[in-house]
């Protein structure tokens, strides 16, 4: 299964957003990848949500590209729009070849800081989401998260119990907020639950609102296998499937999990 992440810096252009990830897009279909992931917010940055209908004109505008170019692609994760309400989904949307939406994984947990000089609450207008993403793609089952979910190790345990073999972490980390914790816990991810983890993060922004960039693809022992730093570009990686069920049976970790509560 061969994966690209798409790191750019979304500014407050929709369509300069898009035609920025569809450059890269179109590089990474030209090395024949079977699943093209985005960041989160890669559609939008800048003050407002920005929110779309799941039908919008740009939404199947993705499914045309993925049927065109016959890829499946992680959405990044997008701010949609609520029916008969003013709030919003932070959503990842999974499209198959074919240019349908096969998943949607709305996210779990809600950005919040609350220091002097940085105060962010998601939760404000943000509905969170309550189910595991979880999607099979090429016979392979995949997991998604976005962007804070991933300090909370507990969901990325429970894909890992549900078979998750490749997992995709859209993402939106700031280098104010989390700059260690970027470099430490998609690896920490990847080795505790023994997946491939591929953290597709923004890059670029100013003060507070700087990101970290650095997207990776990390096996499942630890071990980066592809990495970008704060350029804008894509980072590609061929991951063996067959290899990473052959170390779970030669190192059965997962076998012992107990849930304590």
């Amino acid at each position: 299964m061969k994966v690209s992440l798409i790191q750019i810096d979304s500014k407050d252009n929709k369509k300069e957003n898009i035609d920025k990830a569809i450059k890269f897009m179109d590089e990474s279909v030209i090395q024949n990848v079977d699943i093209i992931c985005l960041s989160e917010k890669f559609l939008y940055w800048g003050k407002g949500r920005g929110a779309e209908d799941i039908e919008s004109t740009i939404i199947n505008k993705f499914k045309e590209y993925a049927k065109t170019n016959n890829v499946n692609i992680v959405l990044g994760s997008l701010a949609l729009k609520v029916e008969h309400t003013d709030n919003i989904t932070n959503t990842s949307l999974v499209i198959n070849r074919n240019g349908d939406i096969v998943h949607r994984y709305n996210k779990i947990y809600m950005y919040t800081v609350d220091r002097p000089d940085l105060k962010i609450n998601e939760a404000r207008d943000t509905l969170k989401g309550n189910s595991l993403g979880i999607i099979e793609i090429e016979g392979v089952k995949v997991g998604i998260g976005i962007c804070f979910d991933i300090r909370y190790p507990e969901y990325f345990k429970a894909l890992a119990l549900n078979g998750v073999e490749v997992i995709f972490l859209p993402a939106n980390f700031r280098k104010s907020t989390g700059e260690i914790a970027w470099e430490i816990l998609p690896r920490a991810r990847a080795i505790e639950n023994q997946v491939y983890f591929c953290a597709c993060n923004q890059t670029g922004g100013t003060a507070e609102k700087e990101r970290c960039g650095n997207s990776k693809i990390i096996s499942y022992d630890g071990t980066i296998i592809s990495k970008i730093n704060k350029e804008e570009g894509i980072v590609i990686a061929d991951l063996d499937i067959e290899k990473l069920r052959k170390f779970r049976k030669e190192f059965p970790v997962l076998k012992q999990v107990e849930i304590f509560g």
